[in-house]
């Protein structure tokens, strides 16, 4: 993925504040790349800069997104309507992260609702290793991903298997509360929209929309 964007238009990135803490984002075109949790505002830039180093700052993008997590973090039930672009992410993960997207606020499915939702029923592992690549925590729910004995599992982001477990309390998620994977399956309704580049060419249909 090229830090200044595709076919030379910038990214930009955003960092504000949440009642847990500073959250960020990078966006190209109106479309999330990645999220961070809250944490500390210069962790989440070095994180940035790590890997957008040419990202450019732009504190008003995404508005009704940004209200959006500020909602979600005092406690208010909510949805992410945003398109985000996975182009970075391998096929099999991709499909992973658009059904781990419709699972439900205050509901969980486990790794293997996952795998047969994704037409993989003994795909777990591999579910597993999509969820800890995540590059966008909280729109894509993979907090809301256990185990499929009910126990919480891991969490890649920097605050672990806690912050996992604040995420679910905070939507008073229970435990073993799980969406079946044929109903993800059903639900999914995901819409693919092809981005044309400024030579004309189309990439990969990578954006997922949510309707």
């Amino acid at each position: 993925m090229a830090a200044a964007g595709w076919f030379g238009r910038p990214m930009h990135y955003t960092i504000f504040d949440t009642a847990w803490g500073a959250f960020g984002f990078v966006e190209h075109n109106k479309r999330l790349i990645a999220t961070f949790l809250p944490r500390a505002r210069q962790e989440i830039i070095r994180a940035i800069r790590a890997s957008w180093p040419d990202a450019i700052e732009a504190p008003d993008a995404l508005p009704r997104f940004r209200q959006a997590v500020v909602d979600y973090f005092e406690g208010k039930r909510t949805r992410f309507p945003i398109e985000i672009d996975l182009s970075g992410v391998p096929p099999f993960h991709r499909s992973v992260l658009a059904a781990c997207r419709r699972i439900p606020y205050g509901q969980t499915a486990s790794y293997a609702d996952l795998a047969k939702a994704v037409g993989k029923p003994n795909g777990a592992r591999a579910v597993g290793g999509a969820m800890a690549r995540n590059p966008l925590p909280l729109v894509v729910p993979c907090h809301r991903v256990l185990r499929a004995d009910g126990s919480i599992g891991g969490f890649s982001s920097t605050g672990g298997v806690d912050e996992k477990a604040q995420l679910l309390q905070l939507e008073k998620a229970a435990l073993g509360r799980y969406v079946d994977g044929a109903a993800i399956r059903a639900t999914t309704g995901l819409a693919f929209a092809r981005s044309k580049g400024v030579s004309g060419k189309r990439r990969p249909a990578v954006v997922v929309s949510v309707r």
